[in-house]
Protein backbone atom coordinates (compact mmCIF):
# COMPACT_ATOMS: atom_id res chain seq x y z
CA UNK A 1 0.00 0.00 0.00
CA UNK A 2 1.26 3.70 -1.02
CA UNK A 3 1.63 5.57 2.32
CA UNK A 4 -0.30 8.38 2.42
CA UNK A 5 2.31 11.20 2.95
CA UNK A 6 3.91 10.33 -0.03
CA UNK A 7 0.59 11.07 -1.81
CA UNK A 8 0.35 14.46 0.12
CA UNK A 9 4.14 15.22 -0.73
CA UNK A 10 3.45 14.79 -4.62
CA UNK A 11 0.10 16.72 -4.62
CA UNK A 12 2.23 19.61 -3.05
CA UNK A 13 4.91 19.67 -5.32
CA UNK A 14 2.68 18.98 -7.98
CA UNK A 15 0.66 21.99 -6.86
CA UNK A 16 4.18 24.40 -6.66
CA UNK A 17 4.84 23.42 -10.07
CA UNK A 18 1.68 24.72 -11.41
CA UNK A 19 1.68 27.89 -9.64
CA UNK A 20 5.42 28.42 -11.07
CA UNK A 21 3.65 27.40 -14.63
CA UNK A 22 1.31 30.72 -14.68
CA UNK A 23 3.80 32.98 -12.27
CA UNK A 24 6.08 35.46 -14.20
CA UNK A 25 9.86 34.82 -13.59
CA UNK A 26 10.13 38.49 -12.18
CA UNK A 27 7.85 36.95 -9.53
CA UNK A 28 9.78 34.03 -8.69
CA UNK A 29 13.15 36.00 -8.73
CA UNK A 30 12.33 39.60 -6.88
CA UNK A 31 15.99 39.91 -5.38
CA UNK A 32 17.07 39.81 -9.43
CA UNK A 33 16.94 42.93 -10.41
CA UNK A 34 15.80 43.20 -14.19
CA UNK A 35 16.98 45.73 -16.84
CA UNK A 36 14.78 47.53 -18.46
CA UNK A 37 14.98 46.79 -22.38
CA UNK A 38 14.23 49.80 -24.70
CA UNK A 39 15.88 48.32 -28.05
CA UNK A 40 13.10 48.70 -30.54
CA UNK A 41 11.79 52.11 -31.61
CA UNK A 42 8.25 50.42 -30.88
CA UNK A 43 8.46 50.55 -27.13
CA UNK A 44 9.61 54.26 -26.85
CA UNK A 45 6.45 56.56 -27.89
CA UNK A 46 6.56 60.66 -28.89
CA UNK A 47 5.08 61.42 -25.82
CA UNK A 48 8.26 59.68 -23.85
CA UNK A 49 10.83 61.00 -25.77
CA UNK A 50 9.35 65.20 -25.79
CA UNK A 51 9.36 64.67 -21.84
CA UNK A 52 12.48 63.69 -21.79
CA UNK A 53 14.03 66.94 -23.92
CA UNK A 54 11.50 69.21 -22.09
CA UNK A 55 13.46 68.19 -18.65
CA UNK A 56 16.21 69.96 -20.08
CA UNK A 57 16.25 71.99 -22.86
CA UNK A 58 16.48 75.32 -23.54
CA UNK A 59 13.93 75.29 -26.30
CA UNK A 60 11.19 72.69 -25.81
CA UNK A 61 10.18 70.80 -28.24
CA UNK A 62 6.18 70.72 -29.41
CA UNK A 63 3.74 68.48 -30.81
CA UNK A 64 3.92 70.51 -33.87
CA UNK A 65 6.21 68.68 -36.67
CA UNK A 66 8.00 66.41 -34.54
CA UNK A 67 9.87 63.48 -35.53
CA UNK A 68 12.53 60.46 -33.44
CA UNK A 69 14.63 57.69 -34.57
CA UNK A 70 16.74 55.49 -32.53
CA UNK A 71 20.01 55.49 -33.85
CA UNK A 72 23.45 54.16 -32.75
CA UNK A 73 25.81 57.42 -32.53
CA UNK A 74 28.60 55.90 -30.74
CA UNK A 75 30.63 52.66 -29.81
CA UNK A 76 28.34 51.05 -26.99
CA UNK A 77 25.52 48.67 -27.87
CA UNK A 78 22.45 51.19 -26.08
CA UNK A 79 20.53 53.07 -28.79
CA UNK A 80 20.65 57.01 -28.73
CA UNK A 81 17.63 58.82 -30.02
CA UNK A 82 17.71 62.02 -32.58
CA UNK A 83 14.73 64.18 -32.37
CA UNK A 84 13.93 67.21 -34.35
CA UNK A 85 11.41 69.79 -34.13
CA UNK A 86 10.21 72.27 -37.13
CA UNK A 87 8.51 75.57 -35.91
CA UNK A 88 8.41 77.41 -39.18
CA UNK A 89 10.41 78.05 -42.19
CA UNK A 90 14.06 78.78 -40.94
CA UNK A 91 13.32 77.80 -37.09
CA UNK A 92 13.83 74.51 -35.83
CA UNK A 93 15.78 72.41 -32.98
CA UNK A 94 17.59 68.96 -33.31
CA UNK A 95 18.09 66.96 -30.41
CA UNK A 96 20.82 63.94 -29.00
CA UNK A 97 19.21 61.96 -26.44
CA UNK A 98 21.15 59.05 -24.67
CA UNK A 99 20.25 56.39 -22.38
CA UNK A 100 20.51 55.87 -19.26
CA UNK A 101 21.08 52.96 -16.86
CA UNK A 102 17.83 52.84 -15.37
CA UNK A 103 16.71 52.67 -19.15
CA UNK A 104 15.36 56.26 -19.32
CA UNK A 105 16.87 58.94 -21.74
CA UNK A 106 18.56 62.15 -20.62
CA UNK A 107 19.12 65.07 -23.30
CA UNK A 108 23.19 65.48 -23.86
CA UNK A 109 23.03 67.90 -27.04
CA UNK A 110 20.73 70.82 -28.60
CA UNK A 111 21.31 72.77 -31.45
CA UNK A 112 19.02 75.48 -33.14
CA UNK A 113 19.11 72.99 -36.00
CA UNK A 114 15.72 73.38 -38.63
CA UNK A 115 16.07 70.07 -39.98
CA UNK A 116 14.42 69.03 -43.14
CA UNK A 117 14.94 65.09 -42.46
CA UNK A 118 17.21 62.63 -41.08
CA UNK A 119 20.31 61.18 -43.65
CA UNK A 120 22.59 60.60 -41.31
CA UNK A 121 24.95 58.40 -43.46
CA UNK A 122 24.64 60.59 -46.61
CA UNK A 123 27.83 61.60 -46.69
CA UNK A 124 29.45 58.37 -47.09
CA UNK A 125 29.22 57.70 -50.68
CA UNK A 126 31.55 54.69 -50.94
CA UNK A 127 28.23 52.83 -48.71
CA UNK A 128 26.92 49.78 -49.25
CA UNK A 129 24.08 48.13 -48.08
CA UNK A 130 25.34 44.70 -47.76
CA UNK A 131 28.65 42.85 -46.44
CA UNK A 132 29.35 40.63 -49.50
CA UNK A 133 33.06 39.64 -50.34
CA UNK A 134 33.94 42.24 -52.92
CA UNK A 135 32.92 45.16 -50.53
CA UNK A 136 36.23 46.49 -48.62
CA UNK A 137 34.36 47.90 -46.36
CA UNK A 138 32.50 45.38 -44.28
CA UNK A 139 28.86 47.12 -43.10
CA UNK A 140 30.19 47.49 -39.47
CA UNK A 141 33.38 49.73 -40.36
CA UNK A 142 31.10 52.21 -42.49
CA UNK A 143 30.66 55.42 -41.19
CA UNK A 144 34.04 55.61 -39.30
CA UNK A 145 36.00 58.50 -39.55
CA UNK A 146 39.05 58.90 -38.06
CA UNK A 147 38.07 55.97 -35.43
CA UNK A 148 34.72 58.44 -34.71
CA UNK A 149 31.04 57.52 -36.08
CA UNK A 150 30.59 60.74 -38.16
CA UNK A 151 27.26 62.12 -39.04
CA UNK A 152 25.98 64.73 -41.55
CA UNK A 153 23.20 66.95 -40.28
CA UNK A 154 21.56 69.38 -42.74
CA UNK A 155 19.91 73.37 -40.94
CA UNK A 156 17.17 74.98 -43.21
CA UNK A 157 18.05 78.52 -42.16
CA UNK A 158 18.27 82.00 -43.47
CA UNK A 159 16.41 85.54 -42.33
CA UNK A 160 15.45 88.75 -44.30
CA UNK A 161 16.61 88.22 -48.05
CA UNK A 162 18.50 85.04 -47.18
CA UNK A 163 17.55 81.15 -47.59
CA UNK A 164 20.31 78.61 -46.67
CA UNK A 165 20.44 74.84 -46.46
CA UNK A 166 24.03 74.19 -44.43
CA UNK A 167 25.62 70.54 -43.86
CA UNK A 168 26.81 69.86 -40.77
CA UNK A 169 29.28 66.99 -40.20
CA UNK A 170 29.17 65.70 -36.60
CA UNK A 171 29.94 62.82 -33.87
CA UNK A 172 29.50 62.29 -30.30
CA UNK A 173 32.60 62.11 -28.16
CA UNK A 174 32.62 62.05 -24.38
CA UNK A 175 28.69 62.69 -24.31
CA UNK A 176 28.92 65.74 -26.29
CA UNK A 177 28.02 66.63 -30.02
CA UNK A 178 31.64 67.77 -32.02
CA UNK A 179 30.22 69.75 -34.97
CA UNK A 180 33.55 68.82 -37.09
CA UNK A 181 32.54 70.90 -39.88
CA UNK A 182 29.76 72.90 -41.72
CA UNK A 183 29.21 74.73 -44.95
CA UNK A 184 26.61 75.85 -47.67
CA UNK A 185 24.86 73.41 -49.66
CA UNK A 186 22.72 75.69 -51.16
CA UNK A 187 21.52 79.59 -50.81
CA UNK A 188 19.99 82.33 -52.25
CA UNK A 189 20.37 85.87 -50.91
CA UNK A 190 19.09 89.11 -51.77
CA UNK A 191 21.46 92.58 -51.01
CA UNK A 192 20.80 95.96 -50.47
CA UNK A 193 19.69 97.19 -53.93
CA UNK A 194 18.19 94.41 -54.96
CA UNK A 195 20.88 92.17 -56.30
CA UNK A 196 19.96 88.52 -56.27
CA UNK A 197 22.53 85.81 -55.70
CA UNK A 198 22.38 81.95 -55.71
CA UNK A 199 24.73 79.43 -54.33
CA UNK A 200 25.34 75.99 -54.92
CA UNK A 201 27.80 74.04 -52.81
CA UNK A 202 29.16 70.56 -51.63
CA UNK A 203 31.90 68.88 -50.24
CA UNK A 204 33.57 65.15 -50.39
CA UNK A 205 35.68 63.51 -47.70
CA UNK A 206 38.51 61.16 -48.77
CA UNK A 207 41.04 59.00 -47.17
CA UNK A 208 38.49 58.65 -44.24
CA UNK A 209 39.75 55.29 -42.64
CA UNK A 210 43.03 56.34 -42.24
CA UNK A 211 44.43 58.76 -39.89
CA UNK A 212 44.28 61.91 -42.05
CA UNK A 213 41.11 62.32 -43.56
CA UNK A 214 40.54 65.16 -45.96
CA UNK A 215 37.68 67.24 -46.65
CA UNK A 216 37.45 68.98 -50.13
CA UNK A 217 34.74 71.79 -50.28
CA UNK A 218 33.55 73.91 -52.89
CA UNK A 219 30.84 77.06 -53.51
CA UNK A 220 29.92 78.48 -56.49
CA UNK A 221 28.07 81.78 -56.58
CA UNK A 222 26.15 83.13 -59.63
CA UNK A 223 23.70 86.46 -59.68
CA UNK A 224 20.28 86.47 -60.99
CA UNK A 225 17.44 88.09 -62.37
CA UNK A 226 15.70 89.42 -59.41
CA UNK A 227 12.71 89.32 -60.95
CA UNK A 228 12.80 86.14 -62.89
CA UNK A 229 15.37 84.34 -60.65
CA UNK A 230 17.08 83.80 -64.34
CA UNK A 231 21.17 83.49 -64.32
CA UNK A 232 22.21 87.20 -65.58
CA UNK A 233 25.24 85.63 -67.52
CA UNK A 234 27.35 82.29 -67.35
CA UNK A 235 30.23 83.81 -64.82
CA UNK A 236 30.33 81.88 -61.72
CA UNK A 237 32.86 82.65 -58.78
CA UNK A 238 34.21 79.91 -57.29
CA UNK A 239 35.59 79.43 -54.35
CA UNK A 240 37.88 76.01 -52.76
CA UNK A 241 39.11 74.56 -49.58
CA UNK A 242 41.10 71.36 -48.38
CA UNK A 243 40.40 70.42 -44.82
CA UNK A 244 42.70 68.18 -42.74
CA UNK A 245 41.28 66.44 -39.44
CA UNK A 246 43.07 68.01 -36.78
CA UNK A 247 42.14 67.93 -33.19
CA UNK A 248 39.10 66.52 -33.58
CA UNK A 249 37.95 69.42 -36.71
CA UNK A 250 38.12 69.67 -40.68
CA UNK A 251 40.30 73.06 -40.37
CA UNK A 252 42.75 74.36 -42.98
CA UNK A 253 46.68 74.21 -42.31
CA UNK A 254 49.64 74.35 -44.91
CA UNK A 255 50.31 70.72 -45.49
CA UNK A 256 49.52 67.27 -43.65
CA UNK A 257 51.23 66.04 -40.83
CA UNK A 258 53.47 63.30 -41.73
Amino acid sequence: MIDKRILVLAAGLGLIGAVQTFLPVSSLSASTPVRPTIGAATEINEHQVREWINAKAQEEASTESFTFQQVNLDEDEDLEIIAKHNGAVHIGSFYVLDRQPDGRYSLIAEKSWNVPRFQLERWDVTRYEDDSEWNTRPAKELGIVAGKRLFETVNHTGGTGLDTYEAHLWYLENGQLVDAWNGTLQETSQVPGGQLFQTAGSYQLALADSEHPVLYTWKLTQELDPESGVPLSDQLETTAEVLYFEQGMFQKRSAPTK
